[in-house]
Formats: structure tokens, C-alpha cells, sequence
């Protein structure tokens, strides 16, 4: 009975793996639970600290910029994805703004946006679906 467990168990996370390496996203154990992070965020959070970290911090908590992670943002005046990304894309970084490949404002943008639990699971950003995204918390 204990091997049969065992082995169901290994199964269902093998299921678990297999799917979310098919879904492009990588499996990551916290407690217990299984938390899916997609290639986009992941490669949003490089661009995050290469080109938006010096001013508004490692973790986004604000420093010279405003904060864009946490409790209180000015994200929800963007109103959508879209209007986010327009501004940022023409504005941001503010040393060197529009300097970005517009993929990399997509990926960075998606990285916030799941920081701040704004992202719907499963999704990647773009221009196809960021004016439906809305940004209230």
C-alpha cells in the first residue's frame, strides 16, 4: 500500500513537471505547494534588475523611482497593461528612455505586474491581451 502511494505520488509530480515544462513556465516547490513561474517573468526580472533596479530598487520597493512592488503603487493610474506599458515603453529608463526592445518592456512589465499579483496566471503579456489586463489591485 505504501509503494503504491509512492509511486502515485512520484507520477503526479512527474505529471506536474511535464506539463509545466510543456507550458514554457518551471515548477517550483514552496511548502508544500506548487508555484508556476513562465520564462517571461523570469527574463522580465533580468531586465528588472539591469535596467530598473538602480532607481527603483532590488526588490522594487521604491528609492529614487517610486515603488512599483508591494502594498502601495501608482500602477492602478495606468488603468490597464497597456496603458503601463505605453508610458513606460516611451518614458522608462529614465536615463535612457525608449532604449529597450519592446519585447523587454513586455517581459519587465510582466514581472511587476505578477509581483504585485496584477498578472492572470497563466498569461503571457503582450499586445494582444495587455488592454484587457486591468491594473486594481
Amino acid at each position: 500500500m505504501l509503494r503504491s502511494t509512492w509511486t502515485l505520488v512520484t507520477t503526479v509530480l512527474l505529471i506536474v513537471a511535464g506539463t509545466a515544462a510543456a507550458l514554457g513556465t518551471t515548477a517550483v516547490s514552496h511548502a508544500g505547494s506548487v508555484v508556476a513561474f513562465s520564462d517571461q517573468t523570469d527574463r522580465g526580472r533580468t531586465v528588472y534588475a539591469n535596467a530598473c533596479a538602480k532607481c527603483h530598487g532590488q526588490q522594487g520597493q521604491g528609492d529614487q523611482g517610486p515603488r512599483l512592488i508591494g502594498t502601495v503603487t501608482g500602477l492602478p493610474e495606468y488603468k490597464t497593461a497597456q496603458g503601463l506599458f505605453d508610458y513606460v515603453s516611451s518614458q522608462m529608463p529614465n536615463d535612457t528612455p525608449g532604449s529597450l526592445k519592446a519585447e523587454e518592456y513586455w517581459d519587465v512589465l510582466a514581472y511587476i505586474l505578477d509581483a504585485n499579483k496584477l498578472l492572470p496566471a497563466d498569461t503571457t503579456l503582450g499586445p494582444d491581451n495587455a488592454a484587457k489586463i486591468t491594473l486594481k489591485p
